[in-house]
Protein backbone atom coordinates (compact mmCIF):
# COMPACT_ATOMS: atom_id res chain seq x y z
CA UNK A 1 0.00 0.00 0.00
CA UNK A 2 1.23 3.31 -0.56
CA UNK A 3 2.14 5.71 1.81
CA UNK A 4 -0.12 8.21 1.01
CA UNK A 5 -2.94 5.88 1.39
CA UNK A 6 -2.17 4.71 4.78
CA UNK A 7 -4.01 6.17 8.27
CA UNK A 8 -1.99 9.06 9.60
CA UNK A 9 -0.41 7.15 13.41
CA UNK A 10 1.01 8.33 16.68
CA UNK A 11 4.72 7.78 15.68
CA UNK A 12 4.37 9.65 11.85
CA UNK A 13 2.47 11.85 13.42
CA UNK A 14 4.72 13.12 16.19
CA UNK A 15 7.79 13.09 13.90
CA UNK A 16 6.52 14.14 10.19
CA UNK A 17 4.18 17.25 11.88
CA UNK A 18 4.48 18.18 14.98
CA UNK A 19 8.18 17.62 15.61
CA UNK A 20 8.73 19.32 12.34
CA UNK A 21 6.47 21.92 12.33
CA UNK A 22 5.47 22.97 15.97
CA UNK A 23 8.36 24.98 17.84
CA UNK A 24 8.73 24.51 21.46
CA UNK A 25 7.39 27.84 22.54
CA UNK A 26 4.22 27.53 20.32
CA UNK A 27 3.51 23.97 21.84
CA UNK A 28 3.93 26.09 25.24
CA UNK A 29 1.42 28.76 24.37
CA UNK A 30 -0.79 26.32 22.88
CA UNK A 31 -0.60 23.61 26.50
CA UNK A 32 -1.61 27.15 28.45
CA UNK A 33 -5.04 27.39 28.29
CA UNK A 34 -4.70 31.29 29.88
CA UNK A 35 -1.76 32.00 27.32
CA UNK A 36 -3.86 31.15 24.64
CA UNK A 37 -6.62 32.94 25.63
CA UNK A 38 -4.22 36.37 25.59
CA UNK A 39 -2.41 35.49 22.28
CA UNK A 40 -5.91 34.97 20.72
CA UNK A 41 -7.47 38.46 22.29
CA UNK A 42 -4.12 39.78 20.73
CA UNK A 43 -4.56 38.82 17.63
CA UNK A 44 -8.45 40.04 17.70
CA UNK A 45 -9.52 36.63 17.66
CA UNK A 46 -12.45 35.36 19.60
CA UNK A 47 -12.69 33.16 21.97
CA UNK A 48 -14.92 33.35 25.79
CA UNK A 49 -14.20 36.04 28.24
CA UNK A 50 -12.27 35.93 31.10
CA UNK A 51 -13.83 36.56 34.15
CA UNK A 52 -11.05 36.12 36.60
CA UNK A 53 -7.84 33.74 36.91
CA UNK A 54 -6.14 32.18 40.14
CA UNK A 55 -2.75 31.88 39.84
CA UNK A 56 -1.90 31.38 43.56
CA UNK A 57 -3.52 30.55 46.79
CA UNK A 58 -4.09 33.57 47.63
CA UNK A 59 -6.25 34.95 44.83
CA UNK A 60 -8.55 31.98 45.81
CA UNK A 61 -9.21 33.31 49.13
CA UNK A 62 -9.38 37.38 48.12
CA UNK A 63 -11.95 36.39 44.95
CA UNK A 64 -15.60 37.40 45.72
CA UNK A 65 -17.70 34.73 44.93
CA UNK A 66 -20.72 36.88 44.71
CA UNK A 67 -19.47 39.19 42.00
CA UNK A 68 -19.94 36.20 39.66
CA UNK A 69 -22.64 35.51 37.03
CA UNK A 70 -25.83 34.01 37.82
CA UNK A 71 -26.75 32.53 34.98
CA UNK A 72 -23.65 30.36 35.14
CA UNK A 73 -19.73 30.42 34.47
CA UNK A 74 -16.72 27.51 33.80
CA UNK A 75 -14.16 27.04 36.10
CA UNK A 76 -11.00 25.59 34.05
CA UNK A 77 -7.21 24.75 34.81
CA UNK A 78 -4.99 26.44 32.50
CA UNK A 79 -2.73 23.17 31.48
CA UNK A 80 -5.62 20.67 31.98
CA UNK A 81 -5.76 17.70 29.09
CA UNK A 82 -8.56 15.56 28.11
CA UNK A 83 -11.19 17.80 29.93
CA UNK A 84 -10.60 17.10 33.55
CA UNK A 85 -10.70 19.64 36.04
CA UNK A 86 -13.50 21.59 34.55
CA UNK A 87 -16.43 22.25 35.87
CA UNK A 88 -19.43 24.46 34.37
CA UNK A 89 -22.21 25.95 36.93
CA UNK A 90 -25.37 27.12 35.22
CA UNK A 91 -26.71 28.96 37.86
CA UNK A 92 -25.23 30.57 40.51
CA UNK A 93 -26.57 32.13 43.65
CA UNK A 94 -23.83 34.12 45.33
CA UNK A 95 -22.44 31.79 47.58
CA UNK A 96 -23.70 28.21 45.56
CA UNK A 97 -24.70 26.86 42.23
CA UNK A 98 -25.83 23.53 40.31
CA UNK A 99 -23.77 22.65 37.25
CA UNK A 100 -25.09 21.09 34.57
CA UNK A 101 -25.14 17.84 35.77
CA UNK A 102 -27.07 19.34 38.75
CA UNK A 103 -24.53 18.48 40.59
CA UNK A 104 -24.70 21.37 43.78
CA UNK A 105 -21.57 22.98 44.70
CA UNK A 106 -21.07 25.55 47.39
CA UNK A 107 -18.06 28.41 47.86
CA UNK A 108 -16.67 25.95 49.78
CA UNK A 109 -16.47 23.09 47.76
CA UNK A 110 -15.04 25.19 44.59
CA UNK A 111 -12.11 26.60 46.65
CA UNK A 112 -11.17 23.02 47.43
CA UNK A 113 -11.31 22.18 43.47
CA UNK A 114 -9.11 25.41 42.73
CA UNK A 115 -6.63 24.10 45.11
CA UNK A 116 -6.30 21.08 43.79
CA UNK A 117 -5.56 22.61 40.16
CA UNK A 118 -3.13 25.02 41.54
CA UNK A 119 -1.46 21.62 43.26
CA UNK A 120 -1.47 20.09 39.63
CA UNK A 121 -3.99 17.38 40.31
CA UNK A 122 -5.40 18.05 36.65
CA UNK A 123 -2.33 19.54 34.95
CA UNK A 124 -0.69 17.70 31.39
CA UNK A 125 2.18 16.31 34.08
CA UNK A 126 0.83 16.89 38.01
CA UNK A 127 2.84 20.14 37.89
CA UNK A 128 2.00 23.13 39.49
CA UNK A 129 -0.86 24.62 37.49
CA UNK A 130 -3.26 27.93 37.32
CA UNK A 131 -6.75 28.34 37.51
CA UNK A 132 -9.21 30.14 35.91
CA UNK A 133 -13.00 30.98 35.33
CA UNK A 134 -14.60 32.49 31.70
CA UNK A 135 -18.17 33.33 30.40
CA UNK A 136 -20.80 30.26 30.30
CA UNK A 137 -21.04 30.01 26.40
CA UNK A 138 -24.90 29.27 25.52
CA UNK A 139 -24.91 26.94 22.68
CA UNK A 140 -25.97 28.15 19.25
CA UNK A 141 -29.64 27.02 18.69
CA UNK A 142 -29.01 24.68 16.04
CA UNK A 143 -27.05 22.58 18.44
CA UNK A 144 -29.69 22.13 21.19
CA UNK A 145 -31.56 19.56 19.09
CA UNK A 146 -28.21 17.56 19.01
CA UNK A 147 -27.56 16.74 22.17
CA UNK A 148 -29.60 17.06 26.03
CA UNK A 149 -26.72 18.58 27.93
CA UNK A 150 -23.20 20.08 27.80
CA UNK A 151 -21.58 21.79 24.60
CA UNK A 152 -20.83 20.51 21.11
CA UNK A 153 -17.42 21.99 19.54
CA UNK A 154 -15.72 21.58 16.25
CA UNK A 155 -12.02 20.33 15.95
CA UNK A 156 -10.27 21.09 12.52
CA UNK A 157 -7.11 20.37 12.02
CA UNK A 158 -4.73 23.19 10.08
CA UNK A 159 -1.60 22.61 8.23
CA UNK A 160 -0.11 25.90 6.94
CA UNK A 161 -3.38 27.80 7.08
CA UNK A 162 -5.31 25.06 5.27
CA UNK A 163 -7.97 23.51 6.87
CA UNK A 164 -7.25 19.23 6.78
CA UNK A 165 -10.13 17.70 8.35
CA UNK A 166 -13.40 18.31 10.78
CA UNK A 167 -15.40 16.75 13.35
CA UNK A 168 -18.42 17.84 15.58
CA UNK A 169 -17.49 16.36 19.23
CA UNK A 170 -21.47 15.98 20.77
CA UNK A 171 -21.64 15.19 24.20
CA UNK A 172 -24.05 12.54 25.81
CA UNK A 173 -25.37 11.16 29.11
CA UNK A 174 -22.68 8.64 28.51
CA UNK A 175 -19.62 11.89 28.69
CA UNK A 176 -21.15 14.06 31.23
CA UNK A 177 -22.37 16.26 29.24
CA UNK A 178 -18.18 16.54 27.71
CA UNK A 179 -17.22 16.65 24.42
CA UNK A 180 -14.91 14.29 25.07
CA UNK A 181 -14.60 10.77 23.04
CA UNK A 182 -12.66 8.90 25.63
CA UNK A 183 -15.47 9.37 28.11
CA UNK A 184 -18.23 8.58 25.71
CA UNK A 185 -18.58 11.73 23.58
CA UNK A 186 -20.07 11.07 19.95
CA UNK A 187 -17.46 12.59 17.36
CA UNK A 188 -19.09 12.98 13.55
CA UNK A 189 -17.10 13.46 10.78
CA UNK A 190 -18.25 16.95 8.22
CA UNK A 191 -17.03 17.07 4.76
CA UNK A 192 -14.92 19.84 4.21
CA UNK A 193 -16.84 21.85 1.40
CA UNK A 194 -20.07 22.04 2.67
CA UNK A 195 -20.32 21.73 6.47
CA UNK A 196 -22.55 18.33 6.50
CA UNK A 197 -21.57 15.50 8.14
CA UNK A 198 -21.08 12.27 6.83
CA UNK A 199 -20.00 9.51 9.56
CA UNK A 200 -20.55 9.26 13.24
CA UNK A 201 -17.97 7.61 15.51
CA UNK A 202 -18.09 6.29 19.39
CA UNK A 203 -15.89 4.60 21.72
CA UNK A 204 -18.28 1.69 21.98
CA UNK A 205 -20.22 2.09 18.77
CA UNK A 206 -17.84 2.87 15.72
CA UNK A 207 -20.94 3.37 13.25
CA UNK A 208 -23.74 4.89 15.08
CA UNK A 209 -26.45 5.54 12.75
CA UNK A 210 -28.70 8.06 15.10
CA UNK A 211 -27.63 10.65 17.60
CA UNK A 212 -27.98 9.14 20.91
CA UNK A 213 -31.52 8.88 22.19
CA UNK A 214 -33.13 10.45 18.73
CA UNK A 215 -34.57 9.15 15.58
CA UNK A 216 -31.76 11.99 14.25
CA UNK A 217 -29.27 10.68 11.49
CA UNK A 218 -25.87 11.27 12.17
CA UNK A 219 -25.48 11.89 8.23
CA UNK A 220 -26.94 14.58 6.45
CA UNK A 221 -26.54 17.90 9.18
CA UNK A 222 -25.81 20.85 8.23
CA UNK A 223 -23.20 22.55 10.34
CA UNK A 224 -24.04 26.33 10.49
CA UNK A 225 -21.69 29.16 9.80
CA UNK A 226 -19.31 26.60 8.02
CA UNK A 227 -16.76 29.36 6.38
CA UNK A 228 -16.73 31.38 9.04
CA UNK A 229 -15.07 28.46 11.43
CA UNK A 230 -12.98 27.10 8.53
CA UNK A 231 -11.60 30.91 8.35
CA UNK A 232 -11.29 30.89 12.14
CA UNK A 233 -9.46 27.80 12.33
CA UNK A 234 -7.26 28.93 9.57
CA UNK A 235 -6.48 31.99 11.37
CA UNK A 236 -5.83 31.04 14.51
CA UNK A 237 -3.79 28.40 13.45
CA UNK A 238 -1.32 31.20 11.75
CA UNK A 239 -1.82 33.34 15.23
CA UNK A 240 -0.53 30.75 17.35
CA UNK A 241 3.06 29.91 15.98
CA UNK A 242 1.93 26.32 15.43
CA UNK A 243 2.41 24.99 11.26
CA UNK A 244 -0.06 22.14 12.86
CA UNK A 245 -2.76 22.36 15.25
CA UNK A 246 -6.38 21.33 16.53
CA UNK A 247 -8.67 24.27 16.69
CA UNK A 248 -11.43 23.25 19.17
CA UNK A 249 -14.18 25.84 18.39
CA UNK A 250 -17.60 26.95 19.72
CA UNK A 251 -20.77 28.14 18.38
CA UNK A 252 -22.15 30.88 21.12
CA UNK A 253 -26.18 31.76 20.57
CA UNK A 254 -24.92 35.40 20.58
CA UNK A 255 -21.18 35.73 19.71
CA UNK A 256 -20.85 33.48 17.43
CA UNK A 257 -18.00 31.42 16.67
CA UNK A 258 -15.46 31.45 19.18
CA UNK A 259 -12.25 29.70 19.58
CA UNK A 260 -12.04 27.20 22.44
CA UNK A 261 -8.55 26.34 22.40
CA UNK A 262 -5.47 25.74 20.01
CA UNK A 263 -4.22 21.67 20.51
CA UNK A 264 -0.26 21.52 19.72
CA UNK A 265 -1.19 17.76 19.58
CA UNK A 266 -4.14 17.44 18.47
CA UNK A 267 -5.71 13.27 18.26
CA UNK A 268 -6.16 11.25 15.30
CA UNK A 269 -9.36 9.57 16.30
CA UNK A 270 -10.67 12.19 13.30
CA UNK A 271 -10.00 9.80 10.88
CA UNK A 272 -12.53 7.28 12.05
CA UNK A 273 -15.14 9.94 11.74
CA UNK A 274 -14.03 10.85 8.20
CA UNK A 275 -13.69 7.07 7.19
CA UNK A 276 -10.17 9.23 5.61
CA UNK A 277 -6.08 9.44 6.36
CA UNK A 278 -5.03 12.55 7.64
CA UNK A 279 -1.56 11.77 5.52
CA UNK A 280 -3.06 11.93 2.50
CA UNK A 281 -4.60 14.56 2.88
CA UNK A 282 -1.54 16.04 4.58
CA UNK A 283 0.88 15.26 2.09
CA UNK A 284 -0.76 17.11 -0.45
CA UNK A 285 -0.53 20.48 0.98
CA UNK A 286 2.53 19.77 2.26
CA UNK A 287 4.35 21.98 -0.22
CA UNK A 288 2.05 24.83 0.27
CA UNK A 289 3.44 27.71 2.05
CA UNK A 290 2.60 31.29 1.90
CA UNK A 291 -1.01 30.65 2.03
CA UNK A 292 -3.57 33.59 3.36
CA UNK A 293 -6.17 31.88 5.93
CA UNK A 294 -8.78 33.04 3.16
CA UNK A 295 -7.16 31.12 0.15
CA UNK A 296 -6.36 28.17 2.70
CA UNK A 297 -9.79 27.99 3.31
CA UNK A 298 -10.80 28.04 -0.75
CA UNK A 299 -7.67 25.03 -1.32
CA UNK A 300 -9.55 22.79 1.76
CA UNK A 301 -13.38 23.19 -0.13
CA UNK A 302 -11.90 22.41 -3.12
CA UNK A 303 -9.39 19.37 -1.83
CA UNK A 304 -10.84 17.53 0.55
CA UNK A 305 -14.78 17.79 -0.60
CA UNK A 306 -16.36 14.50 0.05
CA UNK A 307 -18.20 12.79 -3.17
CA UNK A 308 -21.53 13.83 -2.74
CA UNK A 309 -20.45 17.17 -2.10
CA UNK A 310 -20.85 18.27 -5.73
CA UNK A 311 -24.20 17.71 -5.62
CA UNK A 312 -24.81 20.54 -2.78
CA UNK A 313 -25.46 23.89 -3.82
CA UNK A 314 -23.65 26.15 -1.40
CA UNK A 315 -23.50 29.57 -2.60
CA UNK A 316 -26.15 31.82 -1.74
CA UNK A 317 -28.41 32.96 -4.84
CA UNK A 318 -28.73 36.62 -6.20
CA UNK A 319 -32.04 37.55 -6.90
CA UNK A 320 -33.36 40.91 -7.36
CA UNK A 321 -36.20 43.36 -6.15
CA UNK A 322 -38.68 41.89 -8.27
CA UNK A 323 -39.00 38.25 -8.48
CA UNK A 324 -41.52 35.48 -10.09
CA UNK A 325 -43.03 33.55 -7.41
CA UNK A 326 -45.29 30.49 -7.64
CA UNK A 327 -47.83 29.93 -4.89
CA UNK A 328 -49.11 26.46 -3.99
CA UNK A 329 -52.52 26.39 -3.19
CA UNK A 330 -54.93 23.35 -2.22
CA UNK A 331 -54.60 21.46 -5.58
CA UNK A 332 -53.46 24.23 -7.90
CA UNK A 333 -50.11 26.37 -7.84
CA UNK A 334 -49.92 30.01 -9.38
CA UNK A 335 -47.32 32.59 -10.99
CA UNK A 336 -47.00 36.38 -9.15
CA UNK A 337 -44.88 38.56 -9.52
CA UNK A 338 -43.56 39.32 -5.64
CA UNK A 339 -41.46 42.94 -4.42
CA UNK A 340 -38.52 41.55 -1.99
CA UNK A 341 -39.04 43.82 0.89
CA UNK A 342 -36.04 43.75 3.42
CA UNK A 343 -37.34 47.09 5.26
CA UNK A 344 -40.67 44.31 6.50
CA UNK A 345 -40.21 41.37 8.69
CA UNK A 346 -43.52 38.74 7.69
CA UNK A 347 -44.02 37.67 4.35
CA UNK A 348 -47.79 39.53 2.99
CA UNK A 349 -50.12 38.10 0.32
CA UNK A 350 -53.11 40.03 -1.45
CA UNK A 351 -56.40 38.48 0.09
CA UNK A 352 -57.67 38.07 -3.62
CA UNK A 353 -55.40 35.00 -3.48
CA UNK A 354 -56.91 33.23 -0.61
CA UNK A 355 -59.78 32.68 -2.93
CA UNK A 356 -58.04 32.02 -6.09
CA UNK A 357 -55.98 29.06 -4.09
CA UNK A 358 -58.56 28.46 -1.56
CA UNK A 359 -56.69 29.11 1.33
CA UNK A 360 -57.81 28.95 5.04
CA UNK A 361 -57.46 32.12 7.77
CA UNK A 362 -55.55 31.01 10.70
CA UNK A 363 -57.92 31.39 13.87
CA UNK A 364 -55.71 33.77 15.31
CA UNK A 365 -54.04 36.92 13.96
CA UNK A 366 -50.72 38.89 13.31
CA UNK A 367 -49.29 41.73 14.59
CA UNK A 368 -47.80 43.84 11.31
CA UNK A 369 -45.92 47.21 11.78
CA UNK A 370 -45.66 49.14 8.36
CA UNK A 371 -45.72 52.82 7.79
CA UNK A 372 -48.92 53.25 9.21
CA UNK A 373 -48.27 51.90 12.53
CA UNK A 374 -49.04 48.96 13.88
CA UNK A 375 -51.89 46.59 13.71
CA UNK A 376 -53.64 43.21 13.61
CA UNK A 377 -53.96 41.45 10.08
CA UNK A 378 -55.66 37.82 9.25
CA UNK A 379 -52.39 35.33 9.23
CA UNK A 380 -52.39 32.04 6.29
CA UNK A 381 -49.83 29.23 6.26
CA UNK A 382 -48.69 28.93 2.49
CA UNK A 383 -45.96 27.16 0.69
CA UNK A 384 -44.21 29.30 -2.09
CA UNK A 385 -41.45 28.81 -4.49
CA UNK A 386 -38.56 31.22 -5.56
CA UNK A 387 -35.43 30.20 -7.82
CA UNK A 388 -36.42 26.68 -7.12
CA UNK A 389 -36.50 27.02 -3.12
CA UNK A 390 -39.11 25.73 -1.09
CA UNK A 391 -40.82 28.38 1.29
CA UNK A 392 -42.80 27.27 3.90
CA UNK A 393 -44.48 30.78 5.76
CA UNK A 394 -47.08 32.29 7.50
CA UNK A 395 -47.93 35.27 5.86
CA UNK A 396 -50.23 38.17 6.53
CA UNK A 397 -52.93 38.74 4.30
CA UNK A 398 -53.68 42.61 3.36
CA UNK A 399 -55.94 44.39 0.29
CA UNK A 400 -52.77 45.04 -2.55
CA UNK A 401 -55.13 45.64 -5.10
CA UNK A 402 -54.30 49.11 -5.85
CA UNK A 403 -50.77 48.25 -5.43
CA UNK A 404 -48.40 46.68 -8.15
CA UNK A 405 -47.23 43.51 -6.77
CA UNK A 406 -50.03 40.84 -4.57
CA UNK A 407 -46.89 39.70 -2.92
CA UNK A 408 -44.31 40.96 -0.54
CA UNK A 409 -41.77 38.58 0.37
CA UNK A 410 -40.33 40.13 4.18
CA UNK A 411 -36.52 39.00 5.41
CA UNK A 412 -38.08 36.44 7.52
CA UNK A 413 -38.02 34.22 4.34
CA UNK A 414 -34.97 35.72 2.47
CA UNK A 415 -32.52 32.95 4.25
CA UNK A 416 -29.78 31.59 2.03
CA UNK A 417 -30.40 34.49 -0.22
CA UNK A 418 -28.34 37.78 -1.52
CA UNK A 419 -30.24 40.77 -3.09
CA UNK A 420 -29.01 42.52 -5.67
CA UNK A 421 -30.90 45.96 -5.53
CA UNK A 422 -30.45 46.50 -9.09
CA UNK A 423 -30.98 43.42 -10.80
CA UNK A 424 -35.10 43.29 -12.01
CA UNK A 425 -35.46 47.02 -10.42
CA UNK A 426 -38.63 48.49 -11.70
CA UNK A 427 -37.86 51.84 -14.32
CA UNK A 428 -40.91 53.21 -12.38
CA UNK A 429 -40.12 54.37 -8.90
CA UNK A 430 -42.97 57.13 -8.19
CA UNK A 431 -45.58 54.20 -8.05
CA UNK A 432 -46.53 52.49 -5.13
CA UNK A 433 -45.64 48.90 -4.30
Amino acid sequence: MAVSQTILGMNARNYLYIQRYNSRRAKAIADDKLETKRLLTEHQIATPTLITEFPDRLAVRNFAWEALPSNGFVIKPARGYGGSGIIVFKSWEGRSGYTITDDFMTVHDIETHILDILDGAHSLQYLPDAAFIEELITPHSFFKKLCPVGLPDIRIIVLHNIPIMAMARIPTTESGGKANLMLGALAVGIDMRTGITVHGYMKHHPSPFYLPGTKTKVRGIKIPLWNELLLLAARTQEASGLGYAGVDLVIDDVHGPLVLEVNARPGLAIQNTNRASLRTRLERIENMRQVTPERGVELAKSLFASPFSEKVEIDPKTIGVIEDVYLQGVDRSVKKRAKIDTGAFRTSIDRSLLRELDLKIEPEKIHVRSASGSQERDAVKITLYMHGKKIRTVASVANRQHLNYPVIIGRSDLKGFLIDPVKNSPLETSTPS
